[in-house]
């Protein structure tokens, strides 16, 4: 089928950068140096997604990326891919990529060839006029007496090419060719078929290279993914609870070294609470009229929200054991 219109990605980066370029067959993105398009982001990953287009659709591929792909909104599984339609965003780290279907001009249009008229094509090999032989001379056909000619109702030798490779093994419908593995074999090993039965392995095998090379992001709590706070928290002897949301935990995260520092101080609890409720708790130990060993904890919100059970839990953890309390809201 031809087409009349070719796929172009328009990408919208920071600072209001933009810029275009046509899609190819298949064209691949990422932050390292080599991809077709590589964009300049640490939440970009080395070897992000790949874009296959074929018969006028287009497919996104997440390569098992750090922090994920996005399209319409939402994040699309790795190692699957999928479909795009023209005008739809896709989102990777600060980059929004916009995929924009061009009708060509309207000489290359009607250049381009189309189907043929069924009177105008070409006709069979057994139906072309056979034009007449010429007659030879005597002493050719003495030369040539040896020479037998074939008659021409004797069959065609038969086909011996290979059928093609079972379904069962590779599918080429869903397997991303091998764009890093081919590279070590020989030319005459350079055919779809190999390219797609070694994009098997390398599917496997490229995704733990990345999460290895990547493994920085991991350890900060601004780019770490969701799954994996809770085992930095680990490293503080902290349990998230369920109801914090996951920008109170990376804010907690980002600040435990300080808060675990100064922990059974005012500071340390107060922060805690700020964190978790949006605003500054008053923390109170000074009052005469209070028992010895006694502080008071006046946060401004009410009971039923913020959740009277979390926040004497997160007091009990951070206040000196030694200690009681008495919590009020205003």
């Amino acid at each position: 089928m031809t087409l009349d219109f070719t796929l172009r990605l328009e990408i919208a980066g920071p600072d209001n950068t933009k810029a275009e370029v046509t899609l190819g067959e298949t064209t691949s993105i990422g932050r390292q140096a080599g991809n077709d398009i590589v964009l300049n982001d640490q939440r970009i990953s080395r070897q992000h997604a790949v874009i296959v287009c074929s018969a006028g659709a287009c497919h996104i591929t997440d390569l098992g990326s750090s922090n994920g792909t996005y399209v319409a909104g939402e994040r699309i599984p790795a190692n699957v891919p999928t479909h795009v339609t023209p005008g739809a965003e896709v989102t990777l780290g600060s980059y929004t990529l916009s995929l924009r279907a061009e009708p060509l001009p309207q000489d290359e249009a009607e250049r381009a060839p189309g189907p043929v008229p069924q009177d105008e094509r070409p006709l069979p090999a057994s139906a072309q006029p056979v034009p007449p032989k010429a007659e030879e001379p005597a002493a050719a056909r003495a030369t040539d007496e040896p020479h037998r000619e074939v008659p021409a109702s004797t069959p065609p030798p038969p086909n011996r090419r290979l059928p093609p490779p079972d379904d069962d093994l590779i599918n080429p419908e869903s397997a991303v060719p091998s764009r890093r593995l081919l590279s070590y074999l020989p030319g005459i090993y350079h055919t779809e078929f190999m390219s797609r039965f070694l994009g098997i392995f390398e599917a496997t095998l490229t995704p733990i290279e990345w999460t290895i090379g990547n493994f920085d992001l991991f350890l900060d709590p601004g780019t770490a993914p969701s799954g994996f706070l809770t085992w930095l928290a680990g490293w503080f002897d902290l349990a998230l609870d369920p109801s914090w949301s996951d920008t109170q935990r990376r804010q907690l995260l980002r600040e435990a070294h300080a808060i675990y520092a100064r922990r059974g101080t005012r500071w340390s609890l107060s922060r805690v609470l700020e964190i978790y409720t949006g605003d500054a708790p008053q923390v109170d130990d000074t009052d005469p009229s209070l028992e010895p060993f006694t502080f008071k904890v006046t946060l401004p919100h009410r009971a039923a929200k913020v959740g009277r059970e979390l926040i004497e839990h997160l007091i009990d953890a951070h206040k000196p054991a030694h200690t009681t309390y008495t919590l009020e809201f205003t």
